[in-house]
């Protein structure tokens, strides 16, 4: 029977990783959230626990913050406020949120599996961007501003998650050896997705860390070419084009981000160390989340998940900054610099999924204490290798 249920536990393990990629393209592939809820629930929960007993260095201060943070931010219902009975389904995401952590943690550990991954983000990405393009041209949804599908749905969340098979597509122009320039093309269409959604926040983060990404490889000389083409793009469209965007951009203004933040530090105030809940709505007509990460997490979980969660973004930090030598690193980096720049003026519950959140915030975390985790010290792993050979990065092949 032992032989059996440990025979049992090896498929289970061994599909855990193809069944992660499946939840991934679901998010972008599908056109509404509950269908790649789905896609997670029927094929990443079941593998994802049963390979609880193969994952070693759960107790590391990464992995550890991690599931303390949400764990802590499941409980806020308890004490919470309860805003239309939702308490429950709240905690259900939380507990969702550890497995999905989990399962990162078992799932995409290997070098392989991550290459993998960031293949088919690249192509789903790439593939929504494009759908959502002709779909919003066509079938204008909501007004002048682009929504996609799935995960890329709303406006400023989708542009974020976009951001996240954007980078993956411009790191790999960058990087490989010889260049595949189709990746190039990905990059662009799905640049077009986020600026077309004209969400400021999420912009401005996409284009801090495209700075940073060209300028931190030893690929300098490709990203002056790929900066200057995208320059000469710029200015040969239309001066309306032009005018349109940046007036759209600037006649919004605030969006009455100083009204909610204000609002949000009062209430905060009112439930300074344990925090207002998960369950919880800004009392703002017309605004029920604080529109800031940080803000939010000090709303929903007090001064003790803002302690965790801080605790958490700082052992992230170090881990990628301990592995500053590998250029296959610079990619997470990225994701990272989307995530918290991104969080400034937007986001909300982190543990609220399967959504965005979990794109946006969970998977670089995973990404980077799954890697980070001890395997770089391994042969062929990915983390501390020296350059960059010809059809590799970091001495992995990226085909």
């Amino acid at each position: 029977m032992a032989d059996a249920d440990r025979g049992l536990s090896e498929k289970l393990a061994a599909f855990l990783p193809p069944a992660l990629l499946v939840f991934f393209a679901a998010a972008f592939a599908l056109p509404t959230d509950p269908a790649y809820a789905l896609v997670f629930y029927a094929l990443v929960v079941v593998p994802a626990l049963a390979c609880l007993s193969r994952l070693p260095g759960l107790g590391r201060p990464g992995p550890a913050l991690a599931m303390l943070l949400i764990v802590w931010s499941g409980l806020t219902v308890l004490w919470g406020h309860d805003v239309g009975h939702r308490a429950l389904r709240f905690g259900v995401d939380s507990a969702m949120t550890l497995v999905f952590l989990l399962a990162m943690l078992a799932g995409l550990a290997e070098p392989a599996q991550r290459r993998r991954l960031m293949g088919v983000l690249i192509w789903v990405g790439a593939a929504n961007a494009i759908l959502s393009l002709v779909l919003g041209e066509v079938h204008p949804l909501g007004g002048e501003r682009l929504h996609g599908w799935g995960a890329t749905s709303h406006p400023i969340l989708g542009a974020s998650v976009m951001t996240i098979p954007y980078l993956a597509a411009l790191f790999r122009t960058l990087a490989e050896r010889p260049a595949r320039w189709w990746h190039l093309g990905a990059a662009v269409t799905m640049a077009v997705f986020i600026v077309f959604t004209e969400s400021r926040g999420p912009l401005l983060a996409a284009t801090i860390a495209t700075m940073f990404l060209c300028a931190a490889g030893p690929w300098r000389w490709r990203a002056l070419v790929i900066l200057a083409g995208v320059a000469v793009a710029w200015r040969l469209l239309p001066d309306g084009v032009r005018a349109h965007h940046a007036a759209v951009l600037v006649a919004r203004g605030s969006s009455h981000r100083f009204e909610i933040w204000h609002r949000t530090l009062q209430m905060i105030g009112e439930h300074k160390l344990l925090g207002n809940g998960l369950a919880a709505n800004l009392d703002l007509p017309g605004y029920t989340f604080p529109h800031d990460l940080y803000l939010s997490v000090l709303f929903y979980s007090g001064a003790v998940g803002f302690a965790l969660f801080l605790g958490l973004a700082g052992q992230v930090s170090w881990t990628l900054w301990r592995e500053r030598g590998d250029a296959a690193w610079l990619w997470l980096v990225a994701l990272w610099m989307n995530t918290l720049l991104s969080g400034l003026t937007d986001l909300g519950q982190i543990t609220k999924g399967p959504g965005p959140m979990w794109l946006i915030f969970w998977l670089p975390v995973g990404l980077v204490l799954s890697g980070g985790s001890g395997r770089a010290q391994q042969p062929g792993a990915l983390g501390r290798q020296p350059g960059i050979g010809p059809g590799t990065v970091g001495g992995e092949a990226v085909a």
